[in-house]
């Protein structure tokens, strides 16, 4: 109203008392204020109206006509008020003319009767357009058919899903149990082809999870099954992939990318990077297979590419027990180089007797043998002496010895059984000298 009352206020006549007296009404007039109950408001209202009436009665605005139409409208007269009609664009706009001066107090539910009457007015519901039906849905409280027509008329699912979304969270879904379920799945549809969309987008697909997150029926599910379609570009975003996955239980996804970033890494013949990846994941199928390759990198060269991880490899060493093994005899040789040859002749015996080494291995491992057996100090006693002989006899008996390892065995053979007869000699001696010290 002060718009109203300074737009009067231009008047050349605005200092007689029938502007005054309009004036005065118009900064009467009521407002709903927050600390204001209905009531209060409502009887305020009827007694300004019938104080505007009774002006109009006594003829204070007849020598100005528009004043007096003015008036008119103030006390809710219908063809008044009618007259302005032509003036409104929209039903809704005519709607909330007619109700500021006729019934400001209005309830809720009755909205819808006072929309439909408008609608008839500007044309029906034939001449309603996609704004005018989603608006048309608010004021009858229709949650379905407002998303259904914001769905039909906007490019994606952004405002539907939110919305449905901020009413979800402000309790008006739950009125009712069976249309609390019904608009409950539809907001589940929004959130979920909405975070799909996002999953699709270079930069946003991990703003997409989140809204999975609050997708409660199949937002996991379906997490899981996008998360296992994003591009992997770099390492670091697949080390985003996998924290995400971890966050949420999905070791599916993790096995899955894992094992892409290590396929990958093979490709680059980088075996040790690929076992990280493996790690990870702790897919015990694909750390065996990477530790068989990386024991035939050091069968073929001599040594290990990956020494700081299989140092370092921790609680991972479990994983699997090829991987165990790699692990031990990484051990061993870094025995051997640090002059540790005690420790490093019984962890040689132990990776054979155990049978923890892959048999393909055992011709490596006892040529690893043969310079402790040459030792001249006893490192191995006579009964680990026959245990690493009945450990060559079986492999001179085994008839599925890779056939690259079938040669290497036949051209070492014979200088392995001579250091473990040389070595059994010294150890049967040595054991035989202590005895008799001992009696």
């Amino acid at each position: 109203m002060d718009q109203a009352r300074n737009l009067l206020s231009l008047h050349s006549d605005f200092s007689s008392d029938m502007f005054a007296s309009m004036d005065e009404l118009l900064r009467k007039m009521p407002l709903s204020v927050a600390n204001l109950s209905m009531i209060e408001f409502d009887m305020q209202w009827r007694n300004w109206q019938m104080e505007v009436v009774g002006r109009l009665q006594v003829g204070e605005f007849a020598v100005y006509p528009e004043l007096n139409f003015i008036a008119e409208i103030l006390a809710g007269k219908e063809e008044a008020i009618n007259t302005v009609a032509d003036r409104c664009e929209t039903w809704y706009q005519w709607m909330v003319y007619k109700l500021l001066y006729t019934n400001p107090g209005v309830k809720s539910y009755d909205l819808g009767v006072y929309a439909q009457q408008a609608i008839d007015r500007f044309g029906g519901l034939q001449s309603l357009t996609s704004l005018d039906s989603v608006l048309l849905g608010i004021i009858e409280l229709d949650i379905p058919e407002v998303i259904r027509e914001l769905c039909l008329t906007l490019d994606n699912f952004w405002f539907p899903a939110h919305l449905l979304d901020l009413i979800h969270h402000s309790g008006a879904l739950n009125v009712d149990v069976q249309d609390s379920t019904v608009s409950a799945g539809l907001r589940e549809y929004l959130l979920l082809d909405y975070a799909t969309c996002l999953m699709s987008h270079n930069s946003l697909w991990q703003l997409g999870a989140v809204y999975f997150d609050y997708c409660p029926v199949q937002g996991s599910q379906r997490l899981e099954a996008m998360l296992g379609r994003v591009p992997i570009t770099s390492d670091y975003k697949a080390s985003k992939v996998i924290q995400m996955a971890n966050d949420r239980g999905l070791h599916s996804v993790v096995a899955s990318t894992c094992k892409v970033m290590g396929m990958k890494a093979l490709a680059r013949k980088d075996t040790g990077s690929a076992m990280a990846w493996a790690l990870k994941s702790q897919d015990a199928k694909f750390t065996t297979f990477l530790a068989d390759k990386l024991l035939a990198e050091y069968t073929h060269s001599g040594k290990f590419s990956s020494t700081d991880l299989l140092d370092n490899l921790g609680t991972s060493i479990i994983v699997s027990d090829r991987l165990t093994f790699l692990g031990k005899y990484r051990e061993f040789n870094r025995m051997r180089e640090e002059g540790d040859y005690q420790p490093a002749a019984d962890l040689l015996h132990s990776l054979l007797w155990s049978r923890l080494a892959p048999k393909y291995f055992w011709v490596t491992l006892l040529i690893d043998a043969i310079p402790f057996l040459n030792a001249d100090q006893v490192l191995l006693d006579s009964a680990q002496t026959y245990q690493l002989l009945q450990c060559l006899q079986e492999l001179v008996d085994d008839t599925t010895l890779p056939e690259k390892e079938q040669v290497l065995l036949e051209e070492k053979e014979k200088g392995i059984r001579l250091a473990l007869a040389k070595n059994l000699a010294l150890a049967l001696t040595k054991e035989g000298d202590a005895g008799l010290t001992y009696f």
